[in-house]
């Protein structure tokens, strides 16, 4: 295969907090010993000048331009950087970095791979501007090189909804640390609540719907306790809620945690009760750590991870090959996940599957997907 030495470029809106931006960095990370090995600069266009909580990797160039959300202003700002970087391919997370890497792709002479981190759909279902995004997705992604999906639900639906090509998507997992996430489980925190407890993490916004996992809580008045991890603009709502069902002395939210691994650890099983998911990240982080998992079968990544299939219907609860998956906005179904689960030698037999299924989401596995398509596209 020939190589040129024209650099490898990766675009990403910022380095904020999410769940992207930790996956962009892991990337750079994971790709490092490809890339000098095959003597490739590499550099990193962050669009927004914002505060950063991921660190990007120091053999990186890294470049922050200031186009403040706007879309104009990011064609204003990252052409000229592209054309003076002349990059053999751009590959870009999100869907404003894609829009951008596509359109300049066709005028600089670059390849682009763009990956989707969400499921398009759910996601761009307000307003205008999400019509507008939505427009933009069926007119430019399928003039990418490559597409990236982060799982079978994101691929369905870019493929279903958006007329992309089936041969240029691929589905890319994203890649887990199984011996640091255990690591960082085993770190003293001085907040941890008393066991047995269950738990659920995610930003408290109603996509995460932690409404429905409350009122499955209630109806399931199972022994343990629950504990929320995360922050958002459903927090008041939530707890009123928890009021209400005569749980608030059972439930306790525990903020947003840096390090959510030792409250994780330390809980009997998972649950998740969201209404969409681009892929699930706490899902896998869970099985990671060997912990049982109860999710609720919404696009997308939950069937694929815990059935082992795409698409997949269950009504109620269903017990699966690696956990129990539950129909969505089904308190019911929840409730008699969370009542099975207070069988111990239940819930110990999904936690061995918990352990066995993490290996597939390794960062060889990882890397050796990353590199196939970068070398189907240069090749």
């Amino acid at each position: 295969m020939k190589y040129s030495a024209r650099p490898a470029v990766f675009i990403i809106n910022s380095l904020e907090g999410g769940g992207a931006e930790r996956v962009m960095v892991k990337l750079l990370t994971i790709m490092q010993s490809y890339f000098v090995a095959k003597s490739v600069p590499v550099h990193l266009i962050l669009l927004d000048d914002l505060p950063e909580s991921q660190v990007c990797p120091e053999y990186v160039n890294k470049i922050v331009l200031n186009t403040e959300g706007s879309l104009v202003s990011g064609y204003k700002q990252l052409k000229p950087v592209l054309a003076d970087l002349n990059p053999e391919y751009c590959f870009s997370f999100l869907t404003r970095s894609n829009f951008l890497n596509v359109i300049l792709a066709k005028r600089l002479k670059f390849k682009a791979i763009i990956s989707e981190r969400v499921n398009t759909t759910s996601h761009l279902s307000g307003g205008l501007k999400d019509s507008v995004s939505r427009l933009l997705v069926r007119l430019l992604y399928n003039k990418a090189d490559s597409v990236v999906a982060v799982s079978e639900g994101v691929k369905a639906d870019l493929i279903d909804n958006y007329a992309v090509s089936r041969d240029k998507i691929s589905v890319l997992y994203n890649p887990y640390d199984i011996e640091q996430l255990q690591a960082q489980a085993s770190e003293s925190v001085q907040d941890l609540p008393a066991k047995p407890y269950i738990i659920g993490v995610g930003r408290l916004v109603k996509n995460k719907n932690f409404s429905l996992l409350l009122n499955a809580y209630a109806k399931a008045n199972i022994a343990e306790n629950l504990v929320i991890l995360g922050v958002g603009d459903e927090e008041a709502n939530l707890k009123a809620q928890a009021k209400e069902l005569g749980i608030e002395n059972k439930t306790q939210f525990l903020g947003f945690k840096a390090n959510p691994y030792p409250y994780l650890s330390n809980a009997e099983y998972f649950v998740s009760t969201s209404n969409a998911e681009g892929f699930p990240n706490a899902i896998v982080e869970a099985m990671c750590l060997e912990k049982a998992v109860i999710a609720t079968n919404c696009e997308s990544g939950p069937a694929e991870i815990i059935a082992e299939q795409y698409p997949y219907r269950v009504t109620g609860a269903s017990n699966e090959k690696n956990g129990i998956l539950c129909e969505l906005n089904n308190a019911e179904g929840v409730a008699s996940a969370l009542s099975s689960f207070s069988d111990e030698t239940v819930r110990a037999s999904y936690a061995a599957k918990s352990k066995s299924c993490a290996k597939q989401f390794s960062y060889n596995a990882f890397q050796e997907k990353v590199i196939a398509i970068i070398e189907k596209v240069c090749k």
